[in-house]
């Protein structure tokens, strides 16, 4: 499994006095070679993720997101032996998942805050759709109910003028029946007085002939 110890201090030396400041970067740092120990400078982390594989710090291969083993290449072999070789103890060197798994964890966690984000919005979508039938429903019933007291005004509009209409027939045919009653009362009237006018004349053309007749009777007598 992998190169043997005396290799990689070897790679480790060559790079070194090639002078290879920098053969790779993890979590936003420079890392270097095994020079920087006189500066102060010691990382251990042999293991983690470089170039968007996981190195479990053993063996010769890498692994993809989904955890399937891929051989290393060029590049990863030169990074991770220089980052093994910074190891003082190499009995140190054994299999680590434990960055594998804080960031299956960070993984975890975000697909955790993306479903409750996802969660959190449908809700709102679900209020807003809410609302906004709330308010559709709202609209549509204040509509209706404008409709129908619009429909309720020209009945009673309608029933206003129907009602109109009825008295004014109904007074338009009480001037007619008194002005017939009128007529009728005046016809009687004027009849009433020409049988009196007749009776009068013929009391006066009787009387007149009785006196005739007594001026006769007497004139005979005489």
């Amino acid at each position: 499994m992998g190169l043997s110890k005396r290799t990689a201090l070897a790679v480790a030396a060559g790079t070194t006095l090639l002078g290879a400041c920098s053969v790779g970067s993890y979590g936003g740092l420079s890392v270097g070679s095994a020079g920087y120990y006189g500066d102060g400078y010691y990382d251990d982390r042999y293991y983690g993720w470089y170039d968007d594989f996981y190195y479990p710090g053993t063996g010769y291969y890498v692994y993809d997101r989904d955890r399937r083993r891929h051989r290393w290449n060029a590049r990863q072999q030169r990074y991770w032996l220089a980052r093994r070789a910074q190891i003082r103890d190499q009995r140190r060197l054994r299999s680590n998942w434990d960055r594998w798994e804080r960031r299956a964890e960070r993984r975890a966690d975000r697909r955790r805050d993306y479903r409750q984000e996802r969660r959190a919005e449908r809700r709102r979508e679900v209020r807003r759709e809410r609302r906004q039938e709330a308010r559709r429903d709202y609209r549509q019933q204040q509509r209706a109910e404008r409709r129908r007291e619009a429909r309720q005004e020209a009945r009673q509009r309608v029933r206003q003028q129907a009602r109109q209409q009825q008295r004014q027939q109904a007074r338009q045919r009480a001037r007619q029946e008194a002005r017939r009653e009128a007529r009728q009362d005046r016809r009687r009237d004027a009849r009433r007085e020409a049988r009196r006018d007749r009776r009068q004349e013929a009391r006066r053309d009787q009387r007149r002939d009785r006196r005739e007749r007594r001026r006769d009777r007497r004139r005979d007598d005489d």
